[in-house]
């Protein structure tokens, strides 16, 4: 039930992988920078729902009752959440995870991501609709965390995005390991703001993505030309905080002030931008389609998080335009950035 990113004879399909964790690696058997990480399979999650105490088809039921009748969504959402995290507590996986967690390192520090089998593709992202923890550290938290990504299957926003057929739909996990990052961002192989293909656009903080996501913090833009790399438009942003890793409890994520010095200073230097612009234009051409993806550097390292089909303007033709602003510009990005909702869990 568990496959390592980029270790097997064979590409991770979605099948078993999810979306993200096929993105993941494929992107480390392109040579990308990637984290080192490996998922825990949606046939553990299957296995797991479908024992014989009749998990499967209660879940299956309750979600059915919804219908159309949006007030219930939100209550049933919550029951067959708590259903199944409770229902998933022993799992046949459960002590492959731990060791496969071990094997990352005593008491590691890892990302717990949501991998469902039915996001990331071409046509749709699923983006912000499962769960995400950061910080985790533990065999016990991990095991847990696992769970409660399983349960995310069945969030509000994700049961009315894919609808009440969830038949096809199961939920494999990815364990990450942890970038300490000292800034983080997006990009986007096209100009978001009029699907402009000869440009990338690139938006950055301090620290992890979360103030990105949240838009606790305005973040530094950046348009560039794709041909000749030229930085076409530079917008740097006051950032007075950051997140970073709980310094107190060493879990989850908290956010701090960043020195004065800094707030105003670019959290990406020409030089990494280039080598950005260079990972994206790769990522892209292998993909054949325009990509939004995820980015961490780790004192100077530029890691890749993430890599998705672009799904706005990627089923209309291809057209080369100038003008139109970036302002705004990455509202489909930052709606991406992880992938998922980052919880905290402590």
């Amino acid at each position: 039930m568990i496959r390592w990113i980029g270790a097997g004879a064979e590409p991770l399909g979605a099948d078993q992988a999810g979306g993200k964790g096929r993105a993941l690696d494929e992107l480390h058997r392109l040579g990308a920078r990637v984290p080192p990480a490996f998922v825990l399979t949606a046939d553990a999650y299957r296995d797991a729902v479908s024992g014989d105490g009749g998990l499967a088809e209660e879940i299956g039921s309750l979600v059915a009752a919804i219908g159309e009748d949006t007030e219930a969504l939100e209550e049933i959402s919550a029951r067959v959440r708590r259903l199944v995290f409770d229902g998933t507590a022993g799992h046949a996986a459960d002590a492959e995870l731990r060791a496969a967690y071990r094997e990352l390192g005593a008491d590691a520090a890892v990302a717990v991501r949501s991998s469902s089998v039915a996001e990331d593709s071409a046509e749709r992202s699923f983006a912000g609709e499962h769960d995400t923890y950061l910080w985790v550290s533990g065999e016990d938290a991990v095991s847990e965390a696992v769970r409660r990504c399983w349960a995310s299957l069945f969030t509000a926003r994700a049961i009315s995005y894919r609808g009440v057929a969830h038949g096809d739909d199961a939920m494999a996990v990815v364990v990450q390991q942890m970038v300490d990052a000292t800034a983080s961002g997006v990009f986007m192989t096209l100009n978001p703001a009029n699907g402009d293909r000869s440009k990338i656009v690139v938006e950055s903080v301090w620290g992890l993505g979360e103030p990105l996501v949240s838009g606790q913090v305005n973040p530094d833009r950046f348009m560039i030309d794709k041909v000749t790399r030229e930085i076409l438009d530079r917008a740097v942003a006051d950032k007075p905080s950051r997140a970073v890793r709980d310094p107190t409890t060493g879990i989850g994520t908290a956010v701090v002030a960043v020195p004065d010095a800094d707030r105003n200073r670019p959290s990406l230097t020409d030089e990494q931008l280039d080598e950005l612009v260079d990972l994206a234009r790769r990522v892209e051409r292998h993909a054949g389609r325009p990509q939004d993806g995820e980015f961490a550097l780790d004192h100077g390292r530029l890691y890749l998080l993430q890599s998705r089909p672009e799904t706005a303007w990627s089923a209309r033709p291809a057209q080369s335009v100038t003008g139109g602003g970036s302002s705004d510009a990455l509202t489909h990005v930052i709606a991406a950035l992880s992938g998922d909702r980052t919880r905290g869990l402590r």
